[in-house]
């Protein structure tokens, strides 16, 4: 971006921590083209307590973008289908993966009869406002996120128009999704 900040008017570098699910997983994404020094953390697939305990690890930053997944993503420590995907090895469960996957896993068969039979949504909801209110009361956080409006009302800045209007490969999004999207985090910096 050729914007000047306020950082590199006095000399300084912003270092921009990033963090989040695949909406911001992918290194060449919207998050490079923020100004400053980014070191990008989000991974694919992840649920809402691993955003959490990521940023526990990292608290030197200036800024942070948290960049909130879905609440309906459940906790896995292993994903029996992505465990040795070097891009989704931290995957969590969603219920269209594990439907696609249970035809043919057996482990993911059983994950399926488990959330089809036992699952708890107020559980889940209940723990993902946990999880979100917890993160929000980082300094210095902006929290973001592109999932449904009405499962994610707590967190202020949605994108989830953007992208839908901008569907494609990087980040979900088309180039001109994640040049707006880049902007638009950039203005909240």
């Amino acid at each position: 971006m050729s914007t000047v900040t306020a950082w590199q008017v006095i000399g300084g570098s912003m270092r921009v921590f990033v963090f989040g699910d695949s909406f911001a997983a992918t290194p060449t994404g919207w998050a490079r083209m923020l100004d400053g020094e980014v070191s990008n953390f989000a991974q694919n697939g992840i649920g809402e307590y691993k955003i959490y305990k990521g940023l526990q690890t990292f608290l030197n930053f200036d800024k942070a973008v948290i960049c909130h997944t879905s609440p309906w993503r459940v906790h896995t420590r292993v994903h029996p289908v992505h465990k040795n995907n070097p891009t989704r090895f931290n995957n969590d469960f969603m219920l269209n993966d594990v439907e696609y996957h249970s035809a043919t896993n057996k482990d993911m068969k059983v994950v399926r009869e488990y959330l089809e039979n036992y699952y708890d949504p107020e559980y889940q909801e209940d723990t993902y406002r946990l999880f979100v209110n917890e993160l929000m009361k980082i300094p210095n956080t902006i929290h973001i996120t592109f999932h449904e409006p009405d499962d994610t009302k707590q967190i202020t800045h949605n994108f989830n128009k953007i992208y839908k209007k901008h569907p494609g490969e990087i980040n979900h999004m088309s180039e001109e999704g994640n040049k707006i999207i880049a902007e638009k985090v950039q203005a909240l910096l």
